[in-house]
């Protein structure tokens, strides 16, 4: 790993470590953009999909989407489900990423989802 590399994972660790929700939201989308390995950016954004903040969950579900984009797999076992669960979130903004992120996984991975029904609008 370079220094870069390392600078950012040890930035990434730190703000999740303080739970810092605005860098959080940031980072997490830039660990599906640059992070490597493939193993440790897929473990973060799993790991940060489960956040209480939105912005958050958001950002790290729409970040598989570029993981599976820059390196072609992801481990089915522990990605499908968390986009499936975030299809379904209560946060319109995480509900648009995760379609986008399902888009992706179809583009990239041949996965397909359920999807919920179309809200009509009011």
């Amino acid at each position: 790993m370079d220094d870069r590399a390392a600078t950012f994972r040890a930035r990434v660790e730190d703000a999740i470590e303080r739970d810092d929700t605005v860098v959080l939201a940031d980072l997490a989308l830039d660990v599906g953009l640059e992070a490597e390995p493939w193993e440790w950016a897929q473990s973060c954004c799993v790991q940060l999909a489960r956040h209480r903040s939105a912005a958050v969950r958001g950002s790290a579900v729409a970040s598989f989407g570029h993981l599976a984009r820059r390196f072609g797999h992801l481990d089915p076992g522990r990605v499908r489900r968390l986009v499936e669960i975030a299809l379904y979130d209560p946060s319109a903004s995480v509900r648009a990423r995760a379609a986008d992120a399902a888009d992706d996984l179809r583009t990239f991975l041949g996965w397909e989802f359920e999807r919920p029904p179309a809200q009509e609008s009011k």
